[in-house]
Protein backbone atom coordinates (compact mmCIF):
# COMPACT_ATOMS: atom_id res chain seq x y z
CA UNK A 1 0.00 0.00 0.00
CA UNK A 2 1.40 3.23 -0.97
CA UNK A 3 1.21 5.82 2.16
CA UNK A 4 2.12 9.47 2.38
CA UNK A 5 2.18 12.40 4.63
CA UNK A 6 1.95 15.44 4.42
CA UNK A 7 2.53 18.63 6.63
CA UNK A 8 0.34 21.68 5.87
CA UNK A 9 1.58 25.04 7.14
CA UNK A 10 0.12 28.52 6.56
CA UNK A 11 2.11 31.66 7.41
CA UNK A 12 1.24 35.13 6.89
CA UNK A 13 2.36 37.21 3.87
CA UNK A 14 2.37 40.61 5.69
CA UNK A 15 -0.01 42.44 8.51
CA UNK A 16 -1.81 45.23 9.66
CA UNK A 17 -2.76 45.85 13.18
CA UNK A 18 -2.37 42.20 13.45
CA UNK A 19 -4.74 41.16 11.29
CA UNK A 20 -2.86 38.94 8.88
CA UNK A 21 -3.92 40.47 4.82
CA UNK A 22 -2.05 37.94 2.69
CA UNK A 23 -1.50 34.16 3.43
CA UNK A 24 1.08 31.22 1.76
CA UNK A 25 0.18 27.67 1.57
CA UNK A 26 3.05 25.10 1.16
CA UNK A 27 2.59 21.44 1.40
CA UNK A 28 5.84 19.59 2.16
CA UNK A 29 5.77 15.25 1.77
CA UNK A 30 7.03 14.13 5.29
CA UNK A 31 7.65 10.70 4.31
CA UNK A 32 6.38 7.77 1.30
CA UNK A 33 6.45 3.71 1.74
CA UNK A 34 5.64 1.35 -0.99
CA UNK A 35 3.88 -1.74 1.23
CA UNK A 36 5.82 -4.87 -0.38
CA UNK A 37 3.53 -7.20 0.92
CA UNK A 38 0.85 -5.85 -1.47
CA UNK A 39 -0.68 -8.69 -4.13
CA UNK A 40 -2.23 -6.00 -6.52
CA UNK A 41 -1.94 -5.32 -9.88
CA UNK A 42 0.94 -2.39 -10.36
CA UNK A 43 -0.48 0.88 -11.64
CA UNK A 44 3.00 2.00 -12.69
CA UNK A 45 3.54 1.27 -16.69
CA UNK A 46 6.35 1.96 -18.48
CA UNK A 47 4.56 1.70 -22.21
CA UNK A 48 2.92 4.44 -23.63
CA UNK A 49 -0.72 4.80 -24.49
CA UNK A 50 -1.16 3.32 -28.83
CA UNK A 51 -3.46 5.09 -30.90
CA UNK A 52 -4.82 3.02 -33.59
CA UNK A 53 -2.81 3.14 -36.89
CA UNK A 54 -5.70 3.25 -38.96
CA UNK A 55 -6.58 6.85 -37.57
CA UNK A 56 -3.47 8.37 -38.53
CA UNK A 57 -1.88 9.10 -41.22
CA UNK A 58 0.72 11.59 -41.85
CA UNK A 59 0.48 13.27 -38.58
CA UNK A 60 -3.27 13.63 -39.57
CA UNK A 61 -5.95 12.04 -37.11
CA UNK A 62 -9.48 11.58 -38.22
CA UNK A 63 -12.41 9.41 -37.78
CA UNK A 64 -13.83 9.60 -41.28
CA UNK A 65 -13.73 7.87 -43.95
CA UNK A 66 -13.50 8.17 -48.23
CA UNK A 67 -16.87 7.73 -48.31
CA UNK A 68 -17.55 10.18 -46.12
CA UNK A 69 -17.70 14.13 -47.20
CA UNK A 70 -15.19 15.75 -45.02
CA UNK A 71 -12.79 13.44 -45.15
CA UNK A 72 -10.05 14.97 -47.54
CA UNK A 73 -10.64 18.50 -45.63
CA UNK A 74 -9.68 16.17 -42.22
CA UNK A 75 -6.59 15.79 -44.25
CA UNK A 76 -5.17 18.82 -45.06
CA UNK A 77 -7.12 18.68 -48.44
CA UNK A 78 -9.51 20.49 -50.27
CA UNK A 79 -8.59 23.83 -48.48
CA UNK A 80 -9.11 27.03 -50.40
CA UNK A 81 -10.88 28.15 -54.26
CA UNK A 82 -8.04 27.18 -56.33
CA UNK A 83 -8.07 25.05 -59.14
CA UNK A 84 -6.21 22.10 -57.28
CA UNK A 85 -9.19 22.30 -53.73
CA UNK A 86 -11.82 22.76 -56.40
CA UNK A 87 -11.02 19.91 -58.19
CA UNK A 88 -10.22 17.72 -54.62
CA UNK A 89 -14.07 18.73 -53.17
CA UNK A 90 -15.19 17.37 -56.62
CA UNK A 91 -13.71 13.97 -56.83
CA UNK A 92 -14.42 13.84 -52.96
CA UNK A 93 -18.23 14.85 -53.85
CA UNK A 94 -18.55 12.32 -56.96
CA UNK A 95 -16.72 9.48 -55.08
CA UNK A 96 -19.35 10.11 -51.68
CA UNK A 97 -22.25 10.40 -54.42
CA UNK A 98 -22.10 7.70 -56.55
CA UNK A 99 -20.36 5.20 -54.37
CA UNK A 100 -18.12 4.11 -57.09
CA UNK A 101 -14.50 3.11 -56.39
CA UNK A 102 -11.90 5.42 -57.03
CA UNK A 103 -10.76 4.70 -60.20
CA UNK A 104 -14.21 4.88 -61.49
CA UNK A 105 -14.57 8.41 -59.37
CA UNK A 106 -12.22 9.61 -61.88
CA UNK A 107 -13.70 8.43 -65.28
CA UNK A 108 -17.08 9.96 -64.31
CA UNK A 109 -15.50 13.52 -63.06
CA UNK A 110 -13.13 13.93 -66.14
CA UNK A 111 -16.24 13.14 -68.62
CA UNK A 112 -18.45 14.85 -66.50
CA UNK A 113 -16.03 18.40 -66.42
CA UNK A 114 -15.38 17.69 -70.86
CA UNK A 115 -19.46 17.51 -70.73
CA UNK A 116 -19.73 20.89 -68.78
CA UNK A 117 -17.21 22.27 -71.43
CA UNK A 118 -19.02 20.73 -74.52
CA UNK A 119 -20.65 24.01 -75.61
CA UNK A 120 -17.79 26.12 -75.85
CA UNK A 121 -16.10 23.69 -77.97
CA UNK A 122 -18.52 23.84 -80.19
CA UNK A 123 -18.32 27.94 -80.74
CA UNK A 124 -14.48 27.29 -80.68
CA UNK A 125 -15.10 24.40 -83.88
CA UNK A 126 -17.84 26.81 -85.15
CA UNK A 127 -15.27 29.65 -85.76
CA UNK A 128 -12.92 27.16 -86.57
CA UNK A 129 -14.81 26.05 -90.14
CA UNK A 130 -15.68 30.08 -90.71
CA UNK A 131 -12.12 30.74 -90.35
CA UNK A 132 -10.73 27.52 -92.94
CA UNK A 133 -13.36 28.87 -95.45
CA UNK A 134 -11.18 32.23 -96.02
CA UNK A 135 -7.91 30.78 -94.96
CA UNK A 136 -6.26 31.77 -98.66
CA UNK A 137 -7.54 35.40 -98.04
CA UNK A 138 -6.48 35.51 -94.42
CA UNK A 139 -3.41 34.23 -95.19
CA UNK A 140 -2.60 36.92 -98.27
CA UNK A 141 -3.52 40.21 -95.76
CA UNK A 142 -0.63 38.05 -92.82
CA UNK A 143 1.65 38.28 -95.29
CA UNK A 144 0.99 41.71 -96.66
CA UNK A 145 1.09 43.25 -93.13
CA UNK A 146 4.32 41.21 -92.35
CA UNK A 147 6.08 42.25 -95.46
CA UNK A 148 4.57 46.26 -95.17
CA UNK A 149 7.53 48.83 -95.53
CA UNK A 150 5.78 51.48 -93.60
CA UNK A 151 3.53 52.37 -90.85
CA UNK A 152 0.50 53.08 -93.81
CA UNK A 153 0.82 50.12 -95.01
CA UNK A 154 0.76 48.27 -91.87
CA UNK A 155 -2.44 49.97 -90.96
CA UNK A 156 -4.43 49.10 -94.34
CA UNK A 157 -3.31 45.25 -93.96
CA UNK A 158 -4.83 45.48 -90.46
CA UNK A 159 -8.07 47.50 -91.99
CA UNK A 160 -8.36 44.45 -94.57
CA UNK A 161 -8.17 41.95 -92.17
CA UNK A 162 -10.69 43.36 -89.27
CA UNK A 163 -12.96 43.84 -92.71
CA UNK A 164 -12.65 40.44 -93.40
CA UNK A 165 -13.52 38.69 -90.15
CA UNK A 166 -16.36 41.02 -89.55
CA UNK A 167 -17.80 39.89 -92.83
CA UNK A 168 -17.24 36.55 -91.62
CA UNK A 169 -18.51 36.95 -88.20
CA UNK A 170 -15.12 35.22 -87.03
CA UNK A 171 -14.08 36.27 -83.40
CA UNK A 172 -10.42 35.38 -82.67
CA UNK A 173 -11.36 34.89 -78.41
CA UNK A 174 -13.59 31.81 -79.40
CA UNK A 175 -10.31 30.05 -80.65
CA UNK A 176 -9.06 30.48 -77.13
CA UNK A 177 -11.99 28.48 -75.45
CA UNK A 178 -10.77 25.55 -75.40
CA UNK A 179 -7.75 26.82 -73.46
CA UNK A 180 -10.07 27.46 -70.72
CA UNK A 181 -9.27 23.47 -69.77
CA UNK A 182 -5.82 23.85 -68.77
CA UNK A 183 -6.39 25.36 -65.31
CA UNK A 184 -8.80 22.08 -64.73
CA UNK A 185 -6.06 20.58 -66.24
CA UNK A 186 -3.41 21.39 -63.84
CA UNK A 187 -6.02 21.10 -61.04
CA UNK A 188 -6.99 17.40 -61.52
CA UNK A 189 -3.13 16.90 -62.29
CA UNK A 190 -2.11 18.33 -58.69
CA UNK A 191 -5.12 16.84 -56.88
CA UNK A 192 -4.96 13.64 -57.89
CA UNK A 193 -1.01 13.53 -57.64
CA UNK A 194 -1.15 14.70 -53.96
CA UNK A 195 -4.26 12.25 -53.21
CA UNK A 196 -1.78 9.37 -54.65
CA UNK A 197 1.11 10.55 -52.46
CA UNK A 198 -1.03 11.07 -49.38
CA UNK A 199 -2.19 8.28 -50.12
CA UNK A 200 -6.00 9.06 -49.51
CA UNK A 201 -7.47 5.84 -48.42
CA UNK A 202 -8.62 3.36 -50.91
CA UNK A 203 -5.98 4.66 -54.05
CA UNK A 204 -3.76 1.85 -53.43
CA UNK A 205 -6.75 -1.35 -53.05
CA UNK A 206 -9.99 0.49 -55.75
CA UNK A 207 -7.81 0.31 -58.88
CA UNK A 208 -8.74 -1.49 -61.76
CA UNK A 209 -7.09 -3.98 -63.91
CA UNK A 210 -3.44 -3.98 -64.31
CA UNK A 211 -3.34 -0.71 -62.30
CA UNK A 212 -5.01 -1.94 -58.81
CA UNK A 213 -3.28 0.01 -56.83
CA UNK A 214 -3.57 4.13 -57.64
CA UNK A 215 -0.52 5.28 -55.67
CA UNK A 216 2.15 2.99 -57.99
CA UNK A 217 3.11 3.79 -61.60
CA UNK A 218 1.78 1.74 -64.30
CA UNK A 219 4.04 -1.55 -64.11
CA UNK A 220 3.39 -1.75 -67.97
CA UNK A 221 2.81 1.91 -69.16
CA UNK A 222 -0.27 0.75 -70.98
CA UNK A 223 -1.75 3.77 -70.12
CA UNK A 224 0.55 5.60 -70.98
CA UNK A 225 0.64 4.41 -74.56
CA UNK A 226 -3.47 4.43 -74.82
CA UNK A 227 -3.55 8.59 -74.00
CA UNK A 228 -0.42 9.04 -76.47
CA UNK A 229 -2.40 6.93 -79.48
CA UNK A 230 -5.36 8.62 -78.61
CA UNK A 231 -3.50 12.17 -79.22
CA UNK A 232 -2.20 11.29 -82.18
CA UNK A 233 -4.99 10.06 -84.00
CA UNK A 234 -7.02 13.09 -82.68
CA UNK A 235 -4.54 15.50 -84.40
CA UNK A 236 -5.17 13.71 -87.49
CA UNK A 237 -8.73 14.55 -87.65
CA UNK A 238 -8.53 18.13 -86.66
CA UNK A 239 -7.84 18.60 -82.83
CA UNK A 240 -10.47 19.11 -80.32
CA UNK A 241 -12.55 20.92 -82.57
CA UNK A 242 -12.82 18.63 -85.36
CA UNK A 243 -11.71 21.61 -87.77
CA UNK A 244 -8.60 22.80 -86.50
CA UNK A 245 -6.20 22.97 -89.95
CA UNK A 246 -2.60 21.83 -89.68
CA UNK A 247 0.17 22.19 -92.52
CA UNK A 248 2.29 19.00 -92.86
CA UNK A 249 5.31 19.57 -91.09
CA UNK A 250 3.13 20.89 -87.85
CA UNK A 251 1.20 17.01 -88.19
CA UNK A 252 4.46 15.17 -88.33
CA UNK A 253 5.98 16.90 -85.28
CA UNK A 254 2.28 16.73 -83.33
CA UNK A 255 2.68 13.09 -83.79
CA UNK A 256 6.52 12.81 -81.95
CA UNK A 257 5.41 14.99 -79.22
CA UNK A 258 2.87 12.37 -77.49
CA UNK A 259 5.07 9.47 -78.01
CA UNK A 260 7.58 11.64 -76.39
CA UNK A 261 5.42 12.36 -73.17
CA UNK A 262 5.07 8.42 -72.32
CA UNK A 263 8.80 8.65 -71.55
CA UNK A 264 8.14 12.11 -69.34
CA UNK A 265 4.81 10.22 -67.95
CA UNK A 266 6.09 6.90 -67.05
CA UNK A 267 6.54 7.66 -63.27
CA UNK A 268 3.67 9.08 -62.76
CA UNK A 269 0.80 7.53 -60.62
CA UNK A 270 -1.49 5.31 -61.97
CA UNK A 271 -4.33 7.74 -61.13
CA UNK A 272 -2.89 10.56 -62.84
CA UNK A 273 -1.76 9.21 -65.56
CA UNK A 274 -5.71 7.17 -65.97
CA UNK A 275 -6.88 11.06 -65.83
CA UNK A 276 -3.94 11.43 -68.96
CA UNK A 277 -5.89 8.39 -70.71
CA UNK A 278 -9.83 9.08 -70.08
CA UNK A 279 -9.24 13.22 -71.33
CA UNK A 280 -8.15 12.03 -73.99
CA UNK A 281 -10.48 9.29 -75.00
CA UNK A 282 -12.93 11.93 -73.98
CA UNK A 283 -11.33 14.45 -76.49
CA UNK A 284 -11.27 11.86 -79.40
CA UNK A 285 -15.14 11.25 -78.81
CA UNK A 286 -15.78 14.93 -78.93
CA UNK A 287 -13.81 15.66 -82.20
CA UNK A 288 -15.50 12.64 -83.91
CA UNK A 289 -18.74 14.33 -83.12
CA UNK A 290 -18.21 17.77 -83.56
CA UNK A 291 -17.00 16.44 -87.08
CA UNK A 292 -19.99 14.69 -88.06
CA UNK A 293 -22.16 16.27 -90.68
CA UNK A 294 -25.43 15.41 -89.01
CA UNK A 295 -24.56 16.63 -86.00
CA UNK A 296 -23.58 19.88 -87.22
CA UNK A 297 -26.53 20.71 -89.30
CA UNK A 298 -28.73 19.36 -86.26
CA UNK A 299 -26.69 22.28 -84.28
CA UNK A 300 -26.67 24.01 -87.27
CA UNK A 301 -23.10 24.78 -87.37
CA UNK A 302 -21.04 25.58 -91.19
CA UNK A 303 -20.15 22.26 -92.77
CA UNK A 304 -16.15 21.67 -92.75
CA UNK A 305 -14.40 22.59 -95.79
CA UNK A 306 -10.67 21.32 -96.24
CA UNK A 307 -8.28 24.21 -96.30
CA UNK A 308 -6.41 24.79 -99.46
CA UNK A 309 -2.75 24.10 -99.34
CA UNK A 310 -0.90 26.89 -99.06
CA UNK A 311 1.67 26.83 -101.44
CA UNK A 312 4.36 28.40 -99.43
CA UNK A 313 3.52 26.97 -96.42
CA UNK A 314 6.55 24.41 -95.75
CA UNK A 315 6.21 20.53 -95.71
CA UNK A 316 9.15 19.15 -94.03
CA UNK A 317 11.74 20.84 -90.99
CA UNK A 318 14.34 21.54 -93.65
CA UNK A 319 11.91 23.64 -95.69
CA UNK A 320 10.71 24.99 -92.40
CA UNK A 321 14.25 26.15 -91.51
CA UNK A 322 14.94 27.78 -94.53
CA UNK A 323 11.71 29.84 -94.79
CA UNK A 324 12.44 30.72 -91.43
CA UNK A 325 16.00 32.23 -92.11
CA UNK A 326 14.78 33.93 -94.62
CA UNK A 327 12.11 35.63 -93.03
CA UNK A 328 14.60 36.67 -90.43
CA UNK A 329 16.82 37.85 -92.92
CA UNK A 330 13.99 39.52 -94.66
CA UNK A 331 12.96 41.02 -91.18
CA UNK A 332 16.41 42.52 -90.94
CA UNK A 333 16.89 43.97 -94.28
CA UNK A 334 13.46 46.02 -93.66
CA UNK A 335 15.05 46.79 -90.40
CA UNK A 336 17.99 48.60 -91.82
CA UNK A 337 16.03 50.54 -94.43
CA UNK A 338 13.88 52.08 -92.00
CA UNK A 339 17.31 52.74 -90.21
CA UNK A 340 18.89 54.40 -93.05
CA UNK A 341 15.53 56.27 -94.32
CA UNK A 342 15.21 57.84 -90.27
CA UNK A 343 19.23 58.59 -90.37
CA UNK A 344 18.60 60.53 -94.17
CA UNK A 345 15.45 62.49 -92.77
CA UNK A 346 18.09 63.60 -89.47
CA UNK A 347 21.20 64.88 -92.18
CA UNK A 348 18.94 66.03 -94.25
CA UNK A 349 17.04 68.49 -91.40
CA UNK A 350 20.98 69.18 -90.09
CA UNK A 351 21.91 70.56 -93.80
CA UNK A 352 18.75 72.32 -93.84
CA UNK A 353 19.53 74.01 -90.03
CA UNK A 354 22.91 74.93 -91.08
CA UNK A 355 22.31 76.61 -94.70
CA UNK A 356 19.89 78.88 -92.13
CA UNK A 357 16.76 77.26 -92.60
CA UNK A 358 14.70 77.18 -89.28
CA UNK A 359 11.92 74.98 -88.51
CA UNK A 360 8.72 76.84 -86.49
CA UNK A 361 6.95 74.78 -84.01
Amino acid sequence: MFKAGIRRSISPLNTIRGFPVGFRASATPIAARWNSSSTGVSEITDKLPTFDSTSATNGYITDLTSDQLGYLDSIGMAQGWGPTSLVERFLELTHVYTGLPWWGTIIAATVAVRAVMFPLYVKSSINAAKMTKVKPELDQIMKDLREAENPQEQVQAAHKRKALMKQHDIHMSHQMFPLLQLPLAYGFFQALRKMANFPVEGFSSQGYAWFEDLTQVDPYCGLQVIAAGIVVLMVRIGGETGAATMNPMLKKVMTYVPIASIFITKEFSAAVVLYFAINSMASFVQALVLRNKYFRKLAKMPPIVAAKPSESAPTTVTEWWKDFQKSMNSGVEKKMKESNTKLGALHKRKNEASGGFIKKH
